[in-house]
């Protein structure tokens, strides 16, 4: 920093970057309006703070400084409307939202047709944006175009394909359109299962979508979450590699995995189906067994009220029981 211009905004800039990075939206914040004041008003400094603060949820915040990177360029450029059709979607006035993120679509694809993982990124805001607003087939066409880019251009392990099929599977969802849903979920979970910035919430909400949204017995055979047993062993070895699989965000996250694979291990069908279901059952019952002193200590120690999940693994665990007794007959049957 003592070495002046342009060192020290050259390391204010990186040191923000970073920060960005470690998802540090604050401290990032904070470095970026002290480039603001050492150097001349620059666009690129103004955008940067409007998504610095848009992720921080400051909207009218990020709104101010994407209105005056466009005033300081003399037009509306794509990447304005793009910013500024985040910020309205986020704020929910989708009637401005839309209009914008479709312009910025439609210059993109005029000025670069060949930028495949921006093109992505534009038709998965469209269609979040979509999905939020009631349009949920529109946005399933968006959210569908952006997987296909990511897949072309980047493959289907990157963190940004596992993204666009969240997405989607909430669009299939919201849409009614269930099977497809649940494809797209598990498609998701494997993806960010296996990546190496692994992380309880993406998993845990998705298997909330899997559990709570999807009209499980009414429609829908909850068979379909037996293609999860692979996935979830995938997900376990990574997060106990990485050494998160020891507090309550863990047993949360275990107590639905287990939860899918008891709904999906009815000890019914032919003996390969009733062997498969019985592996199901011992995988889940694991879970169980590990989940269960995590969120007891979460609750005890006053972290989070996790009573209610204690419950649910008690439920599931007698459940358990009575579909083990239910294959033990089976087996004994002649």
């Amino acid at each position: 920093m003592s070495r002046g211009l342009p060192w020290d905004v050259k390391w204010l800039q990186d040191c923000a970057t970073l920060r960005c990075k470690q998802a540090r939206q604050a401290e990032a914040a904070v470095l970026l309006e002290e480039v603001a004041k050492r150097t001349p008003p620059h666009e690129a400094t103004l955008r940067n703070l409007g998504t610095v603060y848009n992720q921080l949820r400051e909207f009218d915040k990020a709104k101010t400084y994407f209105d005056a990177a466009a005033e300081l360029v003399g037009e509306m450029e794509k990447e304005d409307l793009w910013n500024l059709g985040l910020v309205h979607k986020n704020k929910r006035n989708y009637a401005e939202a839309a209009p914008m993120l479709e312009q910025a679509l439609a210059n993109w694809i005029r000025d670069d047709p060949t930028d495949d993982v921006t093109l992505a990124k534009l038709y998965d805001s469209l269609g979040s944006c979509y999905d939020e607003m009631g349009r949920h087939e529109d946005a399933i066409t968006q959210l569908l175009e952006a997987r296909q880019l990511y897949n072309r251009s980047i493959g289907a392990e990157s963190p940004l394909y596992g993204s666009a099929c969240e997405r989607l599977t909430r669009a299939y969802v919201h849409g009614g359109r269930y099977d497809e849903g649940l494809d797209a979920m598990i498609e998701a979970f494997t993806v960010i299962a296996l990546q190496d910035a692994v992380h309880p919430t993406p998993l845990f909400e998705l298997l909330g979508i899997a559990l709570e949204e999807v009209p499980l017995t009414r429609g829908v055979d909850p068979i379909a979450l037996a293609r999860l047993e692979v996935p979830i062993q995938a997900a376990v070895r990574n997060m106990h590699y990485r050494a998160l699989d020891r507090d309550g965000n863990c047993g949360v996250l275990f107590e639905r995995m287990a939860r899918a694979m008891v709904l999906s291990s009815v000890a019914q069908g032919d003996r390969e189906q009733q062997d498969a279901a019985a592996r199901r059952r011992s995988m889940a019952r694991a879970l169980l067994n590990h989940a269960a002193p995590l969120v007891e200590a979460a609750t005890r120690e006053g972290l989070a009220d996790l009573t209610h999940v204690s419950l649910l693994i008690d439920h599931e665990m007698k459940a358990l029981d009575a579909q083990d007794v239910a294959y033990r007959v089976a087996l004994a049957e002649p």
